[in-house]
């Protein structure tokens, strides 16, 4: 056989080179195949796309708390009753426990051993506010030091002081129990909630009349 004959009938090194590349890019391609016929049966793709839910959770800025604002006289009676458990629970389990001077002066106890303090509207209005208040300052996710300094300077010395001026003119003390053996620890103090009716001023009256109609009442 010729030279040239068998130069023609084997390949050069350089095709063999590439032949050899190729055979072994060929087997890593197999490889990679069984991975990926492995990883779909894992459902690898169902992970990746709650993983990247999870990651989108974690990095959103988390929302605030929300706490309603009470308007009393717009609740029903069983709302009415809703909102007593809620409020007592807070005034007994947390005011009276981690401010309880505060407690005691705010709601009459410095002074007297009974308190009518859940008879007046504007005193529950009060207390209903420091809590809410209170609920902002602490239990907000948003919160922060300065919420918590505003409400121990600013709004709790506030509601005692509005506590004590509504209180001011209440002289309640226990009585003995009657003669079939009833206490009224409210003897002779007025009922707040039972106001008296207050006619509008008639000057007043002429004056919105005034206002309404543009015309100058005789």
């Amino acid at each position: 056989m010729s030279e040239r004959s068998r130069g023609a009938a084997e390949p050069s090194r350089d095709v063999l080179a590439v032949w050899e590349r190729t055979r072994n890019l060929g087997k890593r391609i197999d490889g990679v195949n069984e991975r990926l016929e492995a990883l779909e049966g894992l459902q690898l793709s169902d992970a990746v796309a709650d993983l990247a839910v999870t990651v989108k959770k974690l990095t959103e800025k988390p929302e605030a708390q929300k706490f309603p604002v009470w308007d009393w006289s717009t609740f029903t009676p069983q709302q009415q009753a809703q909102a007593w458990e809620i409020l007592l629970e807070w005034t007994m389990g947390t005011f009276r426990v981690r401010y309880p001077r505060s407690f005691a002066e705010m709601l009459g106890y410095a002074k007297m051993p009974v308190s009518c303090w859940h008879l007046h509207p504007d005193m529950v209005e009060a207390l209903t506010g420091l809590m809410a208040a209170w609920n902002w300052a602490f239990r907000d996710p948003e919160s922060g030091p300065l919420r918590v300094a505003e409400w121990l300077d600013r709004w709790l010395p506030g509601a005692v002081r509005q506590g004590q001026f509504i209180l001011g003119g209440c002289n309640v003390r226990p009585e003995p129990p009657d003669q079939y053996g009833r206490s009224n620890p409210y003897n002779g103090h007025k009922d707040p909630l039972e106001n008296k009716k207050v006619d509008t001023p008639p000057d007043l009256r002429q004056h919105i009349h005034m206002l309404k109609t543009g015309e100058i009442p005789a």
